[in-house]
């Protein structure tokens, strides 16, 4: 799938007289957030774990829902960068300044859901892909299971 997008995008690329090129990430450093492996979390039993551990291994820095006894660690990092460069004469939206030069910085969001029952012991966990155009807090809900309730709205005199 990645390999049939990525030849699409070329040749589109070439077919409109320009050159597409693609620039790797230089760094692993997070934007924000951070970064976990499997290794960090592979202490996280269900069944096992509770709350107070996974937050003392893993730090303060996670979301906690309202709605849900679940939270997450989120962590951006960059996904590297996307350029294209018209052959072919013509202006050129630009991002970055530069004329003709077309450059887009892509990003990883990511995040650690740690799912808790009653006790607060560890029911699941998993690394989750999130979407941009959602929030954290509505993935993390949705995960674990919770369904917004449709109230009717209060009229205030």
């Amino acid at each position: 799938m990645k390999l049939a997008s990525l030849i699409t995008i070329a040749a589109v690329g070439l077919l409109f007289g320009g050159c597409i090129g693609y620039i790797p990430p230089l760094s692993n450093k997070p934007y924000s957030g951070k970064s976990l492996a499997g290794r960090d979390v592979d202490f996280i039993t269900p069944g096992r774990t509770t709350r107070a551990e996974v937050i003392k291994r893993l730090g303060t820095g996670c979301r906690d829902s309202l709605w849900v006894k679940a939270i997450a660690y989120p962590c951006e990092t960059s996904g590297g960068s996307w350029f294209i460069i018209p052959v072919s004469p013509g202006p050129m939206e630009s991002n970055e300044g530069a004329q003709g030069i077309y450059w887009k910085e892509v990003f990883r969001w990511r995040a650690l859901f740690v799912d808790f029952d009653a006790r607060g012991v560890v029911t699941r966990k998993e690394f989750v892909r999130l979407k941009p155009k959602l929030t954290l807090d509505e993935q993390l809900e949705a995960w674990a299971g919770w369904v917004p309730r449709n109230t009717p709205p209060v009229i205030l005199p």
